[in-house]
């Protein structure tokens, strides 16, 4: 259009150009012309006043006179003048009608681009509004379009660039206030100051966080009344939906928060109803982290709806920062300012010290004596004599070597290497002899003093340390035994081991070795304290070692585990003595505070003879003995042979671990994806998965998560496992783009172990950063024996994961009817139907009746419902009659590897 209009202007300018041409073309023949016609005019009349008859002249009309000069020059004269007067004349009417085709121009050109200077002279002065004043259809419409749409970019950047400058100058303020080493309180109350005034948002204020308490309580405000602030009550237990706030989000989550629509948030919190009255479309709130704890909370509400871009949200997350720093650094010189008074303090107090030197040496309990380079004693402390059996007289002015012997534990004489060489010398392990002939051990230093470089004496510090040598040994005892039951400890009881089995080896000799862990000690502890538990240790240990023969080595290998090992002993005769001590235990009783308990404990037997492994080995097969013992009732024994199935177990679950720990290190864990059918609705974007976890062995063979899960459960490693199925789950999501927008949910199985991990949370958060992906696509499925089992921990970790957009399923549910009074309490999506149940409902209508209610009341809380184990056709039409929402099994779709994008299955690689 701009081009047609262009073609559409040069026309007119041309068409103007040839009608100008045009008239000046009839305007010079006209001119021409009519000289013409005035030329024959005149000389018509000249020529008729010559034919005139003059006087005397005789009449003959045939005799013409002829021009004479006169008639010619008057004739010129005459057409001159005319040709002026009518060039006058023509000029004038041109010089008209050029006048009135240039007002014509400068009204259909001139004006137009007038206006174009006038606006971009104002939006050169910023008025970006002028544009809006040029007209719509005029000869340069065109180019009036383009300075609107430029004013119109250029004033959108200059509100990005004055709010950005806002910002800065905000940081800028933020820096010179932290500058000045305020108080957190000043500095709080200035911050709020500078976001409104500076940095352009309509209020902010700072909360105090209270982790305690779980509160936040308004200390400093701008733009907003503080009492008003403080009248409200912001709660951050994110267990409480009145506190299910982006301000309780961020203080747990340790990370900004932002509503970039304040008006379209359901939340109905305190802080919601804040975040509307302040005027704002848009708020934020960031987290003051000071020592990894959140401390206090910046509240900042803007006009604008999607205010906090990526350059804001930088900007505030930088001041937030400069905060902690700044906290951080007051204290430091709150600490700093302390020791310096202190050091005044000490300074003032050096000079008594120096005043009292002389007493100090008099007081001290270390004895002090100096010689002259000769030998001589110079002085000595009261405790130097004491401790000599000398008084000080005996010994000034004396060689203090020969009166006083001191000598190494070899007899020889006192290092003279000071007085030889003026090198110090410390010695732990010397003996000075007292005047009355008897040794004391001692420690001493000796140090030489130099005069420009000259020896001129010596110092000698020393203590009597027969104290110290009875504390040495002492500490040797407690090296090798328990503090607590004064039994030999683990490592000295392991040296033991290794020795009655190096000697079974090089002997034959048989041993046996007796693991015992006591039952219920846990109650005691947990219900009377440690100081119970360890009173009731040291009655039992007591018992033990009052029972046991006398060649026996009892040892407390920690906790409440004892190991006893039975040098040259008969199998027999230790079940024997292991009965004796089940006997002896159970009859014990514990008292404490009016309260009386009563304990067991169960024992591992393991014969050690000369085709024993090794201590370890030994140590291990009694572990898994007593391990059985419990298993089976308690306050038992049991005896380990090669082939007991109970011990093989035990021990199975143990190679277990290594082999889990090698397949990670090794990349041999892969997953797979089993589809949950929806049976109310085939649209695009409702397909389901869920993330199954599948194990290679060394030779590549797959391996059941049945074989390594409950090892992996019953060893604490399950966390490791879960993480990284979560991190390669994700992984997998964000290089499949096109899988991730034809999923509606992608489901992946936490372990209980995992929801008492208190950083699983922020785990998640970091990988949904780092791979972008949308978290409503993502749901976690929990087992109901874990909820249950951790169910303020559970309630807790969802919410905080449901606010970030991720969905919950309740796994396994149905097999406990308590199931329901949980459910109430924790806000799930999805409720995972037990396949127990579903499995078995065409055959046992109490399984059906228990599938129908559990859906039932499902649908009535308002959660969809999955049913697991669908293993036929005629399950599948079973759940659709009832009105299961979603089916999954092998009837269904059985697992199928969950392939990267152009690659092979997702494993650890």
């Amino acid at each position: 259009m701009g081009a047609r209009r262009d073609g559409r202007c040069g026309s007119e300018m041309q068409l103007k150009s040839k009608v100008v041409a045009a008239m000046a073309a009839i305007f010079f023949c006209l001119f021409a012309v009519e000289g013409y016609l005035d030329y024959r005019q005149i000389s018509a009349e000249v020529l008729t006043r010559t034919h005139q008859p003059q006087v005397g002249q005789t009449d003959n009309p045939t005799a013409a006179a002829p021009l004479g000069t006169d008639s010619l020059s008057h004739i010129k004269q005459q057409m001159m003048a005319i040709l002026i007067e009518r060039a006058v004349i023509y000029a004038v009417g041109l010089l008209l009608i050029f006048i009135a085709l240039s007002w014509l121009l400068n009204k259909s050109l001139l004006s137009p681009v007038t206006r174009l200077k006038q606006v971009a002279l104002e939006l050169a002065r910023g008025n970006y509004l002028a544009a809006d004043k040029l007209p719509d259809n005029d000869e340069l419409t065109h180019v009036s379009q383009a300075f609107k749409r430029m004013a119109a970019e250029i004033a959108k950047r200059e509100q990005a660039v004055n709010r950005q400058k806002g910002l800065y100058a905000a940081l800028s303020q933020t820096s010179k206030t932290i500058l000045r080493n305020s108080s957190p309180q000043v500095l709080f109350e200035r911050v709020c100051d500078i976001a409104v005034t500076f940095g352009g948002f309509n209020a902010a204020w700072v909360g105090e966080v209270n982790t305690i308490g779980k509160t936040v309580q308004p200390i400093a405000s701008a733009g907003i009344n503080l009492q008003t602030l403080k009248a409200c009550q912001f709660d951050i237990d994110l267990s409480d939906p009145q506190a299910d706030s982006p301000l309780a989000i961020s203080v747990y989550g340790k990370c900004p928060s932002v509503v970039d629509e304040v008006d379209a948030d359901p939340g109905k919190t305190p802080w919601h109803r804040l975040a509307r009255l302040s005027g704002g479309r848009s708020a934020a709130v960031f987290p003051i982290v000071v020592h990894q704890q959140v401390v206090a909370a910046l509240n900042v509400y803007a006009q604008e709806r999607h205010y906090f871009t990526i350059t804001v949200h930088d900007l505030l997350d930088e001041m937030v920062n400069d905060l902690a720093f700044a906290i951080e650094n007051y204290e430091r010189n709150q600490a700093h300012q302390a020791a310096h008074e202190s050091l005044e303090v000490s300074s003032k107090q050096l000079e008594d010290v120096y005043k009292q030197m002389s007493l100090l040496l008099e007081s001290t309990g270390e004895g002090i004596f100096g010689i002259d380079e000769h030998g001589l004693c110079t002085f000595i402390n009261k405790a130097a004599a004491a401790m000599l059996d000398y008084s000080q007289e005996e010994l000034l002015n004396q060689p203090i070597h020969k009166c006083v012997r001191m000598f190494d534990e070899a007899g020889k004489s006192f290092n003279r290497a000071v007085l030889h060489r003026g090198e110090a010398v410390q010695v732990k392990d010397e003996s000075f002899l007292r005047k009355n002939e008897t040794l004391f051990p001692v420690e001493y230093s000796t140090y030489p003093i130099l005069e420009e470089g000259r020896f001129k004496g010596s110092v000698t510090v020393f203590r009597d340390v027969t104290s110290t040598r009875s504390m040495m040994r002492e500490m040797r005892f407690l090296a090798t035994h328990d503090s607590l039951t004064h039994l030999l400890n683990r490592h000295a009881f392991d040296q033991r081991l290794r020795q009655a089995f190096s000697n079974s080896k090089d002997h034959g000799i048989q041993h046996v070795l007796l693991y015992m862990d006591l039952d219920q000690f846990k109650l005691v502890n947990d219900t009377c304290g440690h100081v119970a538990g360890d009173m009731m240790l040291r009655q039992l240990s007591h018992r033990l070692q009052r029972t046991i023969n006398g060649n026996d080595i009892l040892a407390r290998l920690g906790g409440d585990e004892f190991g006893l090992l039975m040098e040259n002993c008969e199998l027999d005769q230790a079940q024997r003595l292991a009965n004796k001590i089940c006997s002896v235990v159970k009859d014990y009783r514990f008292s404490w505070e009016g309260r009386t308990f009563s304990t067991g404990v169960s024992i591992g037997i393991f014969a050690i003879g000369p085709t024993t492994e090794s201590p370890h080995s030994a140590l291990s097969s009694a572990d898994a003995a007593c391990y059985v013992a419990k298993d089976m009732g308690r306050n038992r024994i049991h005896v380990f042979q090669p082939y007991d199935e109970e011990i093989n177990r035990q021990q199975g679950e143990m190679r277990w671990v290594s082999r889990i720990e090698s397949a990670i290190d090794h990349q041999r864990f892969s997953l797979l994806q089993q589809p949950i059918m929806s049976l109310r609705s085939t649209a695009i974007g409702d397909e389901h998965i869920e993330v199954l976890l599948r194990m290679q062995d060394e030779r590549g063979k797959q391996i059941m998560p049945g074989a390594f899960i409950p090892a992996a459960e019953r060893y604490n490693i399950m966390g490791s496992l879960d993480r990284w199925v979560i991190g390669h789950a994700f992984k997998w999501l964000s290089e499949n783009p096109q899988r991730l927008e034809e999923l509606g949910l992608c489901a992946i199985n936490l372990s209980g172990q995992s929801l008492g991990d208190g950083n699983l949370h922020e785990y998640i958060l970091t990988q949904l950063r780092k791979y972008d992906l949308p978290a409503e696509k993502i749901s976690f499925e929990i087992t109901e024996t874990a909820v249950v089992s951790r169910l303020d921990q559970a309630a807790r970790f969802i919410s905080l994961l449901k606010r970030r957009g991720f969905r919950f399923a309740l796994d396994d549910f149905g097999t406990g009817m308590s199931s329901f009074s949980y459910l109430k309490r924790l806000p799930v999506d999805y409720l995972k139907i037990d396949g127990s149940f579903v499995c078995n409902m065409l055959n046992d209508p109490v399984d059906k009746a228990m599938v129908e209610s559990i859906n039932e009341i499902g649908h009535l809380m308002g959660l969809q419902t999955i049913a697991e184990y669908v293993e036929s056709d005629q399950i599948l039409e079973q759940l659709i009659d009832i009105g299961v929402d979603y089916a999954q099994g092998y009837g269904v779709v059985r697992p199928s590897p969950l392939l990267a994008a152009g690659s092979g299955p997702v494993n650890a690689a």
